[in-house]
């Protein structure tokens, strides 16, 4: 199914399900008008005192006045079509970079993931070699002892260190001072 039929079909549900004002003519339920028998011939005859030298009267048309359509007339709904506009929308792509535009963007990548690695192994040597040397203290601890079990001890209430750092949206703002604007008078 085309995107079109599928536009096409969804307009005409949204419109089924529009609440109809009294008067409006429904497909559901024909007015009587759509049955009615054709006029006879006696209907169409001359009106009285005209005389049948001008010839038959001939019925004239109606001129219909052209006026613009808006959505409610089309059988739209005017969110239905922005929504379709903007899922019809076309994507635009950058322009292609240039190669020393590629190659400065390489290299920044490439530094990038340098800082990271080295940074997590750092961290990572850091607290492995902390708790090599946790494990050594209490090996080194009497057996039973008070002091082993208080060493043994995990506190839930600690948190990461301070100088961990913590992801952001963001960069730093150099000299912002945080403290500043803390209003709490804990």
């Amino acid at each position: 199914m085309s995107f079109q039929s599928r536009r096409m079909v969804a307009s005409r549900a949204a419109a089924a399900l529009r609440p109809r004002r009294l008067g409006q003519p429904s497909l559901a339920f024909p007015t009587i008008a759509a049955f009615s028998a054709p006029l006879s011939a006696a209907f169409h005859s001359t009106p009285l005192g005209a005389s049948d030298a001008e010839g038959p009267k001939t019925k004239q048309p109606k001129v219909k006045k052209k006026t613009k359509k808006t959505a409610k007339d089309k059988g739209g709904d005017r969110q239905l079509d922005l929504i379709i506009g903007a899922l019809d929308a076309p994507v635009s792509e950058p322009p292609p970079a240039s190669d020393e535009e590629m190659a400065r963007r390489h290299a920044v990548g490439r530094a990038y993931n340098i800082g990271t690695s080295e940074r997590h192994n750092e961290l990572n040597h850091d607290l492995n070699c902390k708790m090599k040397m946790k494990q050594l203290a209490v090996d080194m601890l009497p057996k039973d002892s008070m002091w082993r079990e208080e060493a043994l001890r995990i506190d839930d209430l600690d948190g990461p260190p301070m100088w961990r750092h913590v992801p952001v949206w963001t960069a730093p703002i150099p000299g912002f001072n945080p403290s500043q604007f803390n209003t709490d008078d804990e």
